[in-house]
């Protein structure tokens, strides 16, 4: 190009069907590379024999490249989102990246997302090795994706791209796997503040004011289910010396009387906006505390001297595996779900029971309405009784302080007190009805 054009000129000629909002600023502060590929054609070659590709599939993904890269608007404009996205998770930006075809593409247009995330691959890599970040923490990182892809690829010609946002965390080597759990920079934005206690250490999360909760301490309309007679709206009272507010268990629920603390005694350890480490669970067995520990000390250690500048503050996650409410029909002593989500500060979210049906059941709508005699597994059975008394599970999110996280396996934060709390109020918007 003999002069570089502006955003909206970039995007008019390329016509996509989907940009994610807030590019053109970035866009504004970009500065172009030289490279003459937009994947070099070194790495194209080694993906093309690990994965034993057949001509006419090289041939096909070689086109593609060769019609972005002959296209010099688009070719410009595709290297300036690959520099963004290479960046975006480690600078915990919320762009919402997914799927996007130019229409400017007449051949192969349908190969675009996912060559867009190849080419994150390599200046990803080489971002990690500008760090020093050893090769044996991220040179499987990308396959992880890329196996599937390419065989979805080579066998039925079909290049969509599966939940992009998700892929993305690999193709830019962003997520990290660390002995059991996968760990990558999150910046927390839910309504509540946690407070340590200067002397006992003791942890404390407050929610803040505004939100309406059933009176089991669960989201109102949660599930689609209300209580229109027992609700509270959370409350935030704050002077020069303390803070009223509606304490979270870490049970999993917003306690509805209010609790006090005092400033001077009680420190901010957890504030909207801080940066954490989202914990992912990939499948197999090692699901303990003892992992769990492991893992997130290894985090703490890897983030600390390979990303200095991400002042972390803990760890965060969501999970159907999280919901308290398995406790209730699960063996507390043995069950490993019970024994690792008794080591987080619990909190309710407003995700309902579609995670749990889909990973126990295989279906997010429909949930558990065949015969139990078809269960297969002591959960099926155990979450399908019941729900079928009427009551729902939920998705939980938690968290673990930094500073916590050597407790781990001895409930850092759960007290019998806790528990008991919880046993009586568990489910109790249900016996209002029937009461």
């Amino acid at each position: 190009m003999d002069r570089r054009l502006n955003f909206d000129e970039c995007t008019a000629m390329c016509n996509f069907d989907y940009l994610p909002e807030g590019l053109e600023a970035k866009y504004n502060l970009y500065h172009p590379n030289n490279k003459p590929h937009l994947i070099p054609r070194d790495f194209l070659t080694e993906l093309f024999e690990r994965y034993q590709t057949p001509e006419h599939t090289r041939q096909r993904l070689v086109h593609g490249i060769e019609e972005i890269e002959t296209n010099n608007v688009l070719f410009h404009f595709t290297k300036f989102l690959v520099d963004d996205m290479c960046s975006a998770r480690h600078r915990c930006d919320e762009t919402h990246y997914t799927n996007m075809t130019p229409r400017c593409m007449n051949q192969h247009g349908d190969l675009y997302s996912f060559l867009l995330l190849l080419a994150c691959v390599v200046p990803s890599m080489e971002m990690l090795q500008n760090r020093s970040v050893p090769q044996v923490y991220y040179e499987h990182i990308p396959h992880q994706s890329l196996k599937l892809q390419m065989e979805k690829l080579v066998l039925y010609g079909d290049a969509e791209v599966h939940d992009f946002p998700w892929v993305m965390n690999f193709y830019t080597c962003s997520i990290f796997l660390l002995d059991r759990f996968y760990f990558i920079p999150y910046r927390f934005g839910d309504s509540f503040t946690m407070f340590r206690h200067e002397n006992t250490q003791e942890v404390i999360a407050l929610r803040h004011a505004g939100e309406e909760f059933r009176i089991d301490g669960q989201r109102n309309g949660i599930n689609d289910v209300y209580d229109p007679l027992g609700c509270f709206v959370s409350e935030w009272i704050e002077s020069d010396d303390l803070i009223v507010a509606n304490r979270i268990n870490p049970m999993g629920f917003v306690e509805r009387e209010t609790t006090t603390i005092l400033k001077k005694e009680w420190k901010p350890a957890l504030q909207e906006g801080d940066l954490l480490l989202a914990l992912h669970i990939p499948s197999g067995p090692g699901y303990t505390p003892a992992r769990l520990k492991n893992s997130m000390s290894l985090a703490i250690e890897f983030y600390g001297k390979y990303f200095p500048e991400l002042a972390i503050k803990g760890f965060w996650s969501a999970s159907w595996l999280y919901d308290t409410r398995l406790s209730l029909v699960l063996d507390t002593e043995t069950s490993n779900i019970v024994r690792v989500q008794r080591q987080f500060y619990n909190y309710p979210t407003l995700e309902g029971d579609r995670m749990l049906r889909y990973e126990v059941f295989g279906d997010k709508d429909s949930g558990p309405v065949r015969n139990t005699g078809e269960f297969t597994t002591s959960l099926q059975r155990a979450a399908a009784a019941y729900m079928q008394t009427g009551a729902r599970f939920n998705t939980l999110s938690m968290i673990v302080l930094k500073e916590d996280v050597e407790r781990i396996g001895s409930r850092p934060y759960i007290t019998d007190a806790d528990m008991e709390q919880f046993h009586r109020n568990v489910d109790s918007h249900l016996r209002e009805v029937s009461g």
